[in-house]
């Protein structure tokens, strides 16, 4: 009888040790897992949670993305797409200037065909945006931003001017990351904070006309260039006087 007594406790051991072994290599795959997908979405994988009320499901569901993009096969543009792309997209840049709203009309079809192009699904938008996410995260709330934007002037027709070009930015941002171009260099262009125009570098009218989204050129006889011009005039008439004294 005391036998039997201890093989049972025996076994229930092994049997609680079993499911606490099991227990704990499942908790380190879900920790290794989790951060894999922290790390591939970045802050994407906070804002995907937040819509959802079960986080493991939300991973679940982040994991069958990144399986769905796999199946895919994307590819890179060639010299000649890039080229003929790029082409395009100056020629809505420039029109933004006469005409944002079809401006913004073309960057969304350019976009939507450079996908198409590179082998991305055409399903829908939220299709490609969650393809877009699986591939470069760091972008993706600009093409949300931008479409949603599209779609309601699209509906209204009452988005405001500088609502266009904020949307046109997004797009920049998102067909340079596309088409793997880098961005032109110079000041800071953010779509959110606007246009950072340098107090030496006012932008001509050229320029203007060429990217939508270089502020207006400030007026010179304003801010402080029009401080340091003073003082210049100034010392220069006072000079003479000076030296006849």
């Amino acid at each position: 009888m005391v036998t039997a007594i201890v093989i049972i406790v025996l076994l229930a051991l092994l049997l609680i040790g079993g499911f606490a072994f099991w227990k704990a290599r499942k908790n380190a795959e879900l920790q290794q897992r989790r951060s894999e997908l922290k790390d591939r979405f970045g802050p994407e994988y906070d804002r995907y949670l937040e819509g959802s009320d079960n986080r493991t499901k939300a991973e679940r569901k982040l994991v069958d993305l990144v399986d769905r993009r796999d199946k895919l096969q994307i590819r890179a543009l060639t010299a000649e797409e890039k080229t003929r792309f790029g082409a395009r997209w100056s020629a809505a840049q420039a029109r933004f200037v006469d005409e944002p709203p079809a401006a913004v009309d073309d960057a969304e079809k350019l976009i939507t065909e450079v996908m198409k192009e590179r082998g991305y699904p055409m399903d829908d938008f939220a299709t490609r945006s969650d393809m877009v996410m699986v591939d470069h995260p760091e972008v993706v709330q600009h093409y949300r931003s931008a479409h949603e934007s599209h779609e309601r002037h699209r509906a209204s027709g009452k988005l405001e001017t500088e609502d266009l070009r904020i949307a046109f930015m997004h797009y920049r941002k998102l067909f340079h990351v596309l088409t793997e171009e880098p961005e032109p260099a110079g000041p800071d262009r953010s779509p959110v904070a606007g246009r950072h125009v340098e107090p030496d570098s006012r932008p001509s009218a050229e320029e203007r006309r060429a990217d939508p989204g270089v502020a207006p050129a400030t007026d010179p006889t304003s801010g402080p260039d029009r401080r340091d011009r003073t003082v210049d005039a100034t010392e220069t008439d006072r000079r003479p006087t000076q030296e006849t004294r």
